[in-house]
């Protein structure tokens, strides 16, 4: 016989907190159970209060104070996080002050001084010589070559 899960109003049963806390609900109603508990306070109350002390899992010796640190470390880098955004949209704010006020149009409208270009005139010697080494070092190798072939 199969019992039922939850009462004319909508609630968990006895049996079935009892079923619960022994594990021995199926997958599909455990996930409804579940999904009720956590929608329905009364019901979550009732399965919280339904265990004894000594049923209840100790917690290791310093939990509580890792769980303090963690959310001390936890705020503070909320509050690290909070500064720097803080900073980026006064960087941004700034930003976008100096590109839409007047304070640039002063630079915009200032003569610019060009730079004299580079003279190439030795790369240029340079590297017609190199061009005229090579040739001749060619024309070496093919002399040396054709006369090893006779």
């Amino acid at each position: 016989m199969k019992p039922t899960l939850f009462n004319k109003e909508g609630h968990l049963t006895d049996d079935t907190v009892k079923l619960l806390k022994r594990g021995t609900l199926k997958d599909e109603e455990l996930i409804s159970i579940l999904e009720h508990i956590s929608d329905c306070q009364k019901c979550a109350s009732v399965f919280a209060d339904s265990f004894e002390d000594d049923e209840l899992a100790e917690a290791p010796l310093g939990f509580e104070e890792k769980v303090q640190i963690e959310i001390k470390n936890k705020k503070k880098s909320n509050i690290h996080f909070s500064l720097y955004c803080v900073r980026v949209a006064v960087a941004a704010s700034i930003a976008l002050i100096m590109v839409f006020s007047n304070g640039l149009s002063f630079i915009a409208n200032t003569k610019t001084n060009y730079v004299k270009p580079l003279d190439l005139s030795f790369i240029n010697s340079f590297n017609s010589e190199l061009n005229t080494f090579s040739e001749k070092i060619i024309k070496m190798e093919v002399f040396n070559n054709d006369k090893e072939k006779k």
